[in-house]
């Protein structure tokens, strides 16, 4: 159990402060509550995919959890000593870490980018088979969540090459050794990958045999931490797998459609929140009276009035919550978010609940050619 360490000159002080197991804050913003986490019939899933909802797949990965325990308790320890102010590499070297990295990949140092105020660390290996190179620059970034001094959401990311510039869907032999990566730091990764389950339901709602897991996030949701709304949108890649492994997390999860649907009705409703200014209104009511304008602004992520609105303000987020957008996560549970195309895609936004900052996996879902292999 990893608990939030709070910001102090660093962010490395243990928290002092309770809140509700329900409360719904995040970076400074109170946004309301949760409701109780209801007992639901099964959803349509095949339906729910194909419109862009998310799917979830309650208690799933509980069997497999408890099977990689001693993995997750090495993962907290790392992540521990991170938030500790140690430099990710040095506790690589550790014998838990070094037989399973030293047999396919070559550590080649570590970087910071001094422009990134939320990187903390990218550590840079290649993957090598009897001695031979086979894959270069894999990397795995170490990135604050948000520049929040209040939180300590932390996340792994591991990926290859210039990073936001390469279209990673192009070389499926390194988005697989960085996939390959991901498994000797985290065993825990067969949560997802290994989870028959889940692969059969996939199978269904992709018709594809050949299930891969690529462009893997490894994640940490602090209190009063975690995602604002975005969509994880990359070419070739069917959707996202969210497994909860610790902790307890909130999501907001609906199609950009709908997402649309909901501005706009709260635009016609007229119930701003005094946070919102009659500048930022009147810019809001234009873009409602237009929404394909208003989703090229959604698709900028730079709209400062809309990112407040949807997702700093309670008065929307409880909108959200009323008309059944919201999704209770706990140990054991996978979400799907479908990410077709521009238009059939699932925004989501996280919060932490209670005091324990979980950890959670974060697959991309890619249906690979015949001849590929996981």
């Amino acid at each position: 159990m990893i608990y939030k360490i709070t910001f102090d000159g660093s962010k490395f002080k243990q928290i002092t402060h309770k809140s509700s197991m329900n409360s719904l804050i995040r970076r400074g913003f109170k946004l309301g509550s949760a409701p109780d986490k209801p007992s639901c019939a099964k959803p349509q899933i095949t339906e729910r995919w194909a419109n862009g909802y998310p799917v979830l797949l309650e208690e799933i990965a509980k069997p497999s959890i408890e099977h990689h325990q001693q993995a997750i308790l090495a993962t907290e320890k790392l992540v521990l000593s991170v938030l500790e102010g140690n430099e990710c590499l040095p506790l690589l070297n550790s014998p838990h870490y070094k037989a399973r990295l030293t047999a396919n990949f070559t550590a080649l140092g570590c970087a910071i980018n001094e422009g990134d105020d939320q990187e903390i660390e990218t550590v840079l290996f290649d993957a090598v088979t009897n001695g031979e190179v086979v894959a270069e620059d894999l990397w795995m970034k170490l990135s604050w969540l948000s520049f929040a001094e209040e939180d300590a959401s932390l996340r792994f990311r591991f990926s290859f090459g210039v990073d936001h510039e390469e279209d990673v869907a192009a070389d499926s032999t390194r988005q697989r050794y960085a996939a390959q990566l991901t498994n000797a730091i985290f065993p825990e990764s067969a949560i997802i990958t290994e989870n028959q389950s889940l692969k059969t339901t996939l199978t269904e709602l992709l018709n594809c045999d050949n299930i891969h897991y690529v462009e893997r996030i490894v994640y940490f949701n602090a209190p009063s931490g975690g995602a604002y709304l975005h969509h994880d949108l990359e070419r070739g890649h069917a959707g996202v797998a969210f497994a909860q492994l610790s902790g307890s997390t909130y999501w907001l999860a609906l199609p950009k459609n709908a997402l649309i649907l909901e501005i706009v009705n709260f635009v016609n409703a007229d119930v701003w929140p005094e946070s919102v200014g009659q500048k930022a209104r009147e810019e809001i009511r234009t873009l409602a009276n237009n929404p394909k304008n208003l989703a090229e602004e959604l698709d900028s992520f730079a709209n400062s009035s809309l990112i407040h609105l949807i997702n700093e303000t309670e008065t929307f987020v409880q909108q959200l919550v009323r008309n059944g957008h919201g999704q209770e996560l706990v140990a054991g549970d996978i979400l799907l978010l479908p990410q077709q195309d521009q238009d059939t895609c699932c925004w989501h936004s996280v919060f932490c609940l209670g005091e324990e900052m979980g950890q959670a996996l974060s697959f991309a879902i890619r249906c690979a050619d015949d001849e590929e292999t996981a």
